[in-house]
């Protein structure tokens, strides 16, 4: 195991020098989910945005060739790297292992982490990487969604019926106003918007084996087969009829 000395401008190092593409820019987006890679002497070699924000470091870059000891009490240092080692040595990944952290203002992290071993181009394990999904911050993000559980069960259940949206607001204890704001803040549509959208969506299951569009129409609550598909190219771009077509022709292909 060769301890790798990092000079800090080099992330992709290691990776180049394994021959192993270098991790997605994507991961600096997660929100509640750590994300690691090191090299076999427990160096990091990756983290993303929300790894260096746990460790309180000013750069991204700044957690290269550290490692768990440099951040974590050595006994959950000792633990972490005795987990890594079993990991790379057997060849095989652990998932959604339920790990424990302490932090030093003696607050508890629970993560479930998933970690597997890296190989290079031949085969051979030079390192590992992983998440670790913070369930707070998992809460936390869906805590939002909670309030419009109620409401979205309703919508669900009676789809096709004509659904007021100063009920769905009584069923999530919101006045209509907030309500309507609340909604779009979080679902980035209205709440007749989104009714549409599962509507539409229900239409689009329906009508590969249906005969008789003026039916779908009816069956999931616009009525008028004029108005199903007014509403529907609005939401899919084409007629139900030119939707149906288009499946037709998919599957004529791949029977061909």
């Amino acid at each position: 195991m060769d301890t790798i000395v990092f000079d800090g401008d080099d992330c992709a190092g290691f990776f180049a020098e394994h021959g192993i593409p270098t991790p997605s820019a994507l991961f600096d987006s997660l929100l509640d989910t750590y994300y690691f890679a090191k090299n076999r002497a427990g160096q990091f070699v990756w983290g993303n945005r929300l790894l260096q924000e746990q460790h309180a470091l000013a750069d991204v870059r700044d957690i290269l060739g550290k490692t768990d000891h440099d951040f974590l009490r050595r006994d959950l240092a000792d633990r972490i790297r005795a987990d890594d080692l079993s990991v790379m040595d057997r060849g095989l990944a652990v998932r959604n292992k339920l790990e424990v952290i302490g932090g030093e203002n003696g607050a508890l992290t629970w993560l479930f982490t998933t970690k597997a071993p890296i190989r290079d181009r031949h085969g051979k394990v030079v390192g590992i990487e992983g998440f670790s999904r913070d369930a707070q911050r998992s809460h936390d993000i869906m805590a939002p969604f909670h309030q419009f559980r109620a409401c979205l069960e309703y919508v669900q259940q009676h789809l096709t019926e004509n659904i007021a949206i100063d009920h769905l607001a009584r069923l999530s204890c919101m006045s209509l106003s907030t309500f309507e704001r609340k909604f779009k803040q979080h679902f980035s549509m209205t709440p007749k918007q989104y009714i549409l959208h599962l509507k539409v969506h229900e239409a689009c299951r329906l009508l590969p084996q249906a005969n008789n569009i003026a039916r779908v129409a009816l069956e999931t609550g616009f009525g008028g087969q004029s108005y199903f598909t007014k509403q529907f190219r609005t939401v899919v771009g084409i007629t139900p009829k030119q939707y149906q077509r288009s499946l037709a022709a998919g599957r004529a292909g791949m029977a061909a």
